[in-house]
């Protein structure tokens, strides 16, 4: 509705329009190195236009970036909680700076509606100044101090971070399980889906311009049957963070399970696999409003949320009304 954000956003589009095809490569140990494999990502609407080419990185590439991490994290984890944070934010700083060229790259990679990709740009950048802060709070640890006894509880980095992120949120998602790591001391190795890996070699652009040490976060596209794999199994992975389906997570659950030979830690796996909710109308609601709100939530962005409603339940009294009115707004929907 504001004309001057939106000119700027068809500007943005026009403008990254002219940048693809592009390759991208892997970010490791601070290198952008080649690789002999690689992948078109393209426009969902228009799978003949290639949005960009991205190296996927081999096994050999896989422990190399492995190896760096385990090697900055001596120092990261000792970086003090004020000098990370600083990092951080200031990669809130430069996701604002580039917000109209995210949402354009965003609407081409993913189809995503340049509405919600504005709304998770500023998602993205939100997720930065929060872990910036809290860990700023967390650093200080607590004295829990009793007569005779002085009590000391303090947090310290868990060591290295693996990031399997989703394509449906294809900035914000994999930001905030990036950053969040990174503020914690944590070395940090991003692997994102294959479909959405050219916005997330932005994200890694946005990370270095920060000042990302090197080693210390790594951009690892690969395939996640090969790959993605083998680093889950890894004995130095400490952490793993997952969004994306059950099947996955499950297998990511039960191989992280496993005690590999050399490995002196049980593995922690943050996996957030889905979910679809319902949606309750009584007798009682506003029916323009439910009609809206379930449009909106079913459909506004395919349905490729955790959030959308994936069912509405209608109490009796109001449920033809409701139901006839809810095919009529769906029928004026543009697709």
């Amino acid at each position: 509705a504001d004309a001057a954000l939106r000119d700027r956003a068809f500007a943005a589009l026009t403008a990254v329009r002219q940048q693809l095809g592009r390759t991208y490569s892997p970010l490791i140990d601070g290198e952008s190195v080649s690789t002999s494999q690689t992948v078109n990502s393209v426009n969902p609407s228009d799978p003949a236009e290639i949005i960009g080419t991205v190296g996927l990185i081999s096994i050999e590439q896989a422990d190399t970036a492995m190896a760096a991490a385990k090697q900055a994290l001596i120092t990261w984890r000792k970086t003090p909680v004020p000098q990370r944070a600083a990092i951080i934010r200031k990669a809130g700083t430069l996701l604002e700076e580039r917000r109209h060229e995210l949402n354009a790259w965003m609407v081409l990679e993913t189809g995503k509606p340049l509405r919600e990709c504005d709304g998770e740009v500023s998602e993205a950048i939100d997720f930065c100044y929060y872990y910036a802060a809290e860990m700023e709070r967390l650093e200080t640890g607590h004295h829990y101090n009793i007569a005779g006894e002085t009590n000391r509880y303090h947090y310290q980095a868990r060591g290295i971070t693996l990031v399997i992120s989703p394509w449906n949120f294809p900035l914000a998602i994999p930001m905030g399980m990036t950053v969040a790591s990174l503020v914690a001391g944590n070395c940090t190795l991003l692997k994102p889906a294959e479909v959405s890996t050219v916005i997330a070699a932005k994200l890694a652009e946005i990370l270095v311009d920060a000042g990302v040490p090197n080693g210390v976060f790594q951009f690892v596209p690969g395939k996640g049957s090969t790959v993605g794999a083998h680093l889950v199994k890894h004995r130095d992975v400490n952490t793993i963070v997952f969004t994306g389906s059950q099947e996955v997570g499950c297998q990511i659950f039960a191989d992280a399970a496993i005690l590999q030979p050399g490995q002196k830690h049980l593995k922690r796996v943050i996996a957030e696999m889905g979910g679809k909710n319902g949606v309750i109308v009584d007798e009682s609601a506003d029916l323009d409003q439910a009609v809206a709100g379930v449009v909106k939530s079913a459909f506004g962005y395919s349905g490729q949320k955790c959030s959308a409603c994936s069912r509405a339940i209608v109490l009796e009294s109001v449920y033809d009304s409701f139901v006839s009115r809810v095919v009529e707004a769906t029928r004026s929907l543009n697709v």
